[in-house]
């Protein structure tokens, strides 16, 4: 045994040298600690859901959440599931929820915090939800009645929405408090009241001259080094976040009602006008047929002359007819109708009628939307071909194209009426990728679009590189200023000879501006308000000359034409509304100081989505590649 080791010695030191070696580069280099706290960061990541501050937000609970939400406005869709853009915002907003209770939890506990019965009481019956008070069966001529509401909630049938009610408002009444016992800390005094009142009925008229930094200053008279970019790139790092932004071009097919839905309305009208020459009320049938806005009164125009309404068919079609008779079904601008004229009267030589319409709206049928819908796919197809871009197949089928322009995913879209189909779509699309055939609405309009995605940004940091440009221009205006001030400066050498500001700009060549009369609420439009010139206009005395002021990037000389004091004798009749007004405001601006410094005084680690980055990248990969795959499908 011992002989066989000796001869087998030379080997296993070569292997001890080996795991040696092997064991040096591994720790020297870090990879053994990284490794520890990857896999450590994982399984946190499986456990928990994130941390904060010490407080561990569990996996599962994170999850038995976001479930019921997700259940919740699944439930409140006619048809359809969550869209993945809906799917990630509802996410967001459990997290931020689980967030709000566990650091506002901590506050109201150590101020002692609690809800009593009487109170929870008190807020369901004073305090509705928003969609309650959209329920039809709470509603009475188009409005919330209050005491149906009274009625649900003494219903013994109810107790389930009277205990989600109950919920709610254990959920918000503590808030209500905090919010109610930090925002009393400020109080309201009676010169700041008068203060207030005369900012908003002071009001002065001003003449000025604007120098513009940036035209007085020459971009090659300042030098702005790569250095400073990065340096001003990392002191402002909140100044460069950005949401999703998506840029698109759409191709419009407008949906356009088909011959076959002209015949359905005109059968449908030939039907109730058989049914009323045969004795039945035209009323009745206006009620029940008709889908214009006198539906209700039988259709009744009321007395009209020629020129009353844009419908020109229409009254072309009436002024031809006699009282007492009734039209075929006619095609006018926004459908067909038939018209019954009951009388005729001159009144000042103007001829009127009054007649009853039965009108219907020609809407595309099911049939004629699928018609549609099959030419967009046909386009999309010769799209995707070798040789045959978007734009080419676009400008052969003379389809109507409109740009949006970049704009934030889940806000709106310029020129277009969105559904969550197209938000959901441009939400996962790539750049240069064309959807299938979408649904909108522009300019009031039904169409079937089919949208290129020109441009896809993920939420996130700006680049350096990319708001390099900006920066660049930002610093060159932060030099130019000196720059600029001194230059005027030079050119006001002999301003005090001056009697008036017209005097002085007239000798020097410089633009003179009078204002309208402005106040120091409303400001001054290209000025602003709360700023230096604002403030040198109402205290200036009038008639004097301002010194050079800086307001923003630009400098300006003015001179105070006129001042209209407050008129103060208004005040006390004013100061209940003014009181309530600005203590909302301070209030809530109080209110949310506190929550900032609490939010920034705390540690909050998100691990929802723990990756490493090759994983994440190989994860887009998969991404992308099934969208592709999709996007032939479609």
């Amino acid at each position: 045994m011992m002989q066989t080791f000796r001869n087998n010695m030379k080997i296993i030191f070569f292997v001890l040298i080996f795991f040696f070696v092997g064991w040096m580069a591994f720790t020297l280099t870090g990879l053994d600690d990284y490794l520890v706290q990857q896999n450590r960061k994982d399984y946190r990541g499986v456990k928990y859901a994130g941390f904060v501050g010490k407080e561990k937000i569990d996996r599962q609970a994170y999850n038995d959440r976001l479930r019921r939400a997700v259940e919740m406005a699944s439930s409140q869709r006619s048809s359809g599931g969550l869209s993945s853009w809906e799917m990630d915002q509802l996410s967001d907003q459990v997290w931020s929820d689980i967030v709000n209770d566990i650091i506002l939890g901590k506050v109201l506990d150590k101020r002692g915090i609690k809800v009593n019965d009487g109170e929870v009481v008190e807020y369901i019956r004073t305090n509705p939800l928003p969609e309650l008070m959209r329920e039809p069966a709470l509603q009475t001529d188009g409005r919330f009645d209050y005491d149906k509401y009274l009625q649900i909630l003494a219903d013994p049938r109810m107790a389930q929405l009277v205990s989600e009610l109950e919920t709610d408002a254990r959920n918000k009444i503590p808030n209500l408090k905090l919010f109610l016992e930090v925002a009393s800390l400020y109080k309201m005094t009676d010169d700041e009241l008068k203060l207030n009142y005369k900012a908003a009925d002071e009001k002065a008229q001003v003449d000025y001259v604007r120098f513009v930094s940036d035209s007085l200053i020459a971009d090659s008279e300042v030098q702005i080094g790569d250095d400073e970019i990065k340096k001003y790139y990392d002191d402002h790092p909140d100044s460069f976040k950005r949401p999703d932004i998506a840029a698109v071009t759409f191709a419009l097919l407008p949906l356009l009602p088909g011959s076959k839905d002209s015949a359905a309305a005109r059968d449908t009208l030939e039907a109730v006008l058989a049914r009323y020459k045969s004795g039945e009320s035209w009323d009745s049938l206006a009620v029940h047929y008709s889908q214009d806005p006198f539906a209700s009164s039988g259709g009744d125009l009321g007395w009209f002359a020629k020129g009353d309404y844009q419908d020109t068919l229409m009254a072309g079609q009436a002024f031809n007819m006699k009282p007492g008779e009734v039209s075929a079904p006619i095609v006018v601008s926004k459908g067909m109708m038939i018209l019954r004229v009951d009388s005729m009267k001159v009144f000042d030589g103007v001829k009127r009628l009054r007649a009853r319409r039965i009108a219907l709206n020609i809407e595309p049928s099911a049939e004629q939307l699928n018609a549609v819908r099959a030419r967009a796919r046909t386009l999309r197809g010769l799209m995707r071909q070798e040789g045959r871009s978007f734009e080419a197949v676009v400008a052969d089928s003379a389809l109507q194209v409109k740009e949006s322009g970049s704009f934030v995913i889940g806000g709106q879209i310029p020129g277009i009426q969105a559904g969550r189909d197209l938000m959901d779509y441009v939400y996962g699309a790539s750049e240069g990728a064309v959807s299938y055939p979408i649904s909108v609405l522009s300019e009031n309009q039904e169409c079937v679009a089919l949208i290129k995605v020109n441009q896809r940004i993920q939420s996130g940091t700006v680049p350096l590189e990319e708001a390099a440009d900006a920066i660049r221009r930002q610093l060159g205006l932060d030099k130019k200023k000196p720059l600029a001030e001194k230059k005027i400066r030079a050119l006001m050498s002999d301003y005090a000879q001056f009697s008036s500001l017209a005097d002085f700009a007239q000798a020097k060549g410089l633009n003179l501006t009078s204002s309208p009369e402005f106040t120091r609420l409303s400001g001054l439009a290209g000025v602003g308000r709360s700023n230096a010139f604002i403030g040198t206009a109402f205290g200036l005395p009038v008639g004097v000359k301002s010194d050079l002021v800086e307001a923003g990037n630009n400098f300006y000389l003015l001179q105070v034409n006129s001042r209209t004091e407050a008129d103060m004798s208004g005040f006390d009749q004013a100061k209940a509304r003014l009181t309530q007004q600005l203590m909302g405001q301070r209030m809530q601006g109080l209110y949310t100081l506190f929550s900032g410094e609490l939010y920034s005084g705390t540690k909050i680690e998100d691990l929802r989505k723990i990756e490493s980055d090759s994983t994440t990248a190989k994860h887009q990969a998969d991404i992308q590649k099934k969208r592709s795959d999709l996007n032939l499908i479609q």
